[in-house]
């Protein structure tokens, strides 16, 4: 039997807010914390407009993305800023559409609201630490960089040398820009790869694509240096050093029963003549060091007549990709 008195009381004894209301914003019904949270009764409150309590910097966003809310998707969870009787709070809100006119258009949806400001706050202190680090990375490798500049000044180190080192530099200082920038627990692989591959500048002849998978931090640095490094000695040796060569990189995670793994594969294909070499320079030692050391994966380098291959597979750890980044990702 239904019973009001009772769901109201149920409804008054939420912790969260919960405001039902139309899509013009009419408030059809708020509990005492949405009540408590504005400073008035919930008599008040009814049948006013609830838009005029979402901060104006954030209230065409909202009003953008309520008009998502379909009979196919009818819940969806917004953060804006929020006036309350104590100020400006952040509020996470998890909106359902309950009601629907003839052309499927949403009149009558309800909101939970959550306090979410303390950890805005926290998320706000974390980024500015982050951007300070990343300011004192970049400037500690620039100075590393006037140094090696200014030891090597006029000695017999060949410049070839000297431009490898200030090269892996700049990628290192390339790569602690993307991790510091994602701001986040993961970064996209197909975002490692593009920086990665900033030093062959958007040659046709390089190909890279796999599905969206996000990785963890600790494989940002690890695989652009790797990335750059392979990049590097296709330019200077391999397949982009002739005109007929290309290079594809593909990636994928096979199924596994253990720790989820990712494979990625380089493929240097039309350079002819090629001789494994008879002992592992720098570059080689650097892939592989990195690859087995820092991301306890396997290296396997196969030097085909036509051109390298290289394979890396390495553990990761799980991490939630967002559905909109689900879809095959392609460069060309």
């Amino acid at each position: 039997m239904y019973n009001a008195s009772l769901l109201r009381e149920i409804l008054d004894a939420q912790l969260e807010m919960v405001c039902r209301f139309e899509k013009d914003g009419t408030i059809l019904f708020v509990n005492n914390a949405y009540a408590n949270t504005l400073g008035a009764s919930a008599a008040e409150l009814t049948g006013g407009n609830l838009w005029q309590y979402i901060s104006e910097a954030d209230r065409a966003h909202v009003e953008s993305q309520v008009r998502l809310l379909t009979p196919d998707h009818p819940t969806l969870n917004i953060e804006n800023r929020f006036e309350t009787a104590a100020g400006t709070r952040w509020i996470l809100w998890r909106n359902h559409a309950i009601q629907f006119d003839a052309a499927g258009c949403w009149t009558v949806a309800q909101a939970t609201g959550v306090d979410i400001t303390e950890r805005k706050q926290l998320e706000a202190q974390r980024n500015l630490l982050i951007d300070e680090l990343d300011h004192r990375v970049r400037n500690t490798l620039m100075v590393v960089q006037g140094m090696a500049h200014q030891s090597f000044r006029g000695s017999d180190m060949p410049r070839e040398a000297l431009g490898a080192f200030n090269a892996r530099l700049q990628a290192l200082a390339q790569a602690h820009a993307l991790l510091s920038a994602a701001h986040g627990p993961v970064t996209e692989l197909a975002d490692l790869v593009r920086q990665g591959l900033t030093i062959c500048d958007g040659d046709p002849r390089v190909t890279a694509a796999g599905p969206a998978l996000a990785l963890p931090p600790n494989c940002t640095v690890a695989l652009v240096m790797v990335l750059h490094e392979l990049a590097t000695n296709a330019i200077k040796y391999g397949a982009l050093s002739a005109h007929a060569g290309t290079v594809e990189i593909a990636w994928g995670q096979p199924q596994s029963d253990g720790a989820p793994r990712v494979e990625l594969e380089w493929r240097e294909r039309g350079v002819g003549g090629v001789v494994p070499p008879r002992t592992s320079g720098f570059g080689t030692r650097l892939i592989a060091e990195t690859i087995t050391g820092q991301l306890n994966g396997t290296v396997d380098m196969e030097f085909a007549p036509d051109g390298l291959t290289c394979r890396m597979t390495f553990p990761v750890l799980p991490a939630k990709v967002p559905e909109c980044l689900l879809v095959s990702a392609e460069m060309q």
